[in-house]
């Protein structure tokens, strides 16, 4: 368990930091370059989640609730909506009409998905993982608000452009279904 925790704080710190002191992010750009920067930022990011699956795998399991027969549905119905909002949001460039509805697409579906594993999951290991992430998501909103200001939705684009996005998209719930066995050890697929 305590492994999850410290993945979970290199998690928030990773990402706090340039939410909250956007001047002191400028400044590790300029003096690291950007391709280093990205790179050490992608090095950590790694690392978060390699700690946190390593925590999930060796970590005692014990139940904390039992989640309903009925959840099944809604539950995996928010995981892969989820899966689907945080592709859509992955390349910052791209526009996507989804943008006009939902200012936050990766955070919006990190949260979906957080809260799809909680409603799936009821044993303590879930509850500390996907609430401190759903936790996380909730706190990042805020924090990116408060650091971008008011949001002014972007404009319509044609059907065309939802193409790249929708792959992305397609891609990141293929890399979850099969790479889920690989962090979890719960395989959702048995080929």
């Amino acid at each position: 368990m305590s492994l999850i925790f410290l993945g979970l704080a290199l998690w928030y710190f990773l990402h706090f930091m340039p939410a909250t002191k956007p001047r002191f992010r400028s400044k590790l750009i300029k003096g690291l370059g950007p391709n280093l920067y990205a790179g050490i930022f992608v090095l950590g990011l790694v690392s978060s989640i390699t700690i946190m699956s390593m925590g999930w795998r060796s970590g005692a399991q014990w139940n904390v609730y039992t989640s309903p027969e009925w959840a099944t549905l809604p539950g995996l119905a928010l995981v892969l909506a989820g899966v689907i909002l945080f592709g859509f949001g992955f390349d910052k460039r791209t526009a996507t009409n989804l943008k006009r509805w939902i200012r936050h697409l990766q955070l919006t579906g990190m949260l979906l998905w957080a809260t799809g594993h909680l409603v799936l999951n009821g044993d303590n290991r879930s509850v500390l993982l996907f609430g401190g992430l759903a936790l996380w998501a909730l706190i990042m909103r805020v924090l990116v608000n408060r650091r971008d200001g008011a949001w002014s939705k972007p404009e319509k684009v044609p059907l065309g452009r939802e193409f790249v996005p929708a792959v992305i998209a397609l891609g990141f719930v293929g890399a979850f279904v099969f790479g889920h066995a690989y962090l979890s050890g719960v395989a959702l697929v048995n080929f």
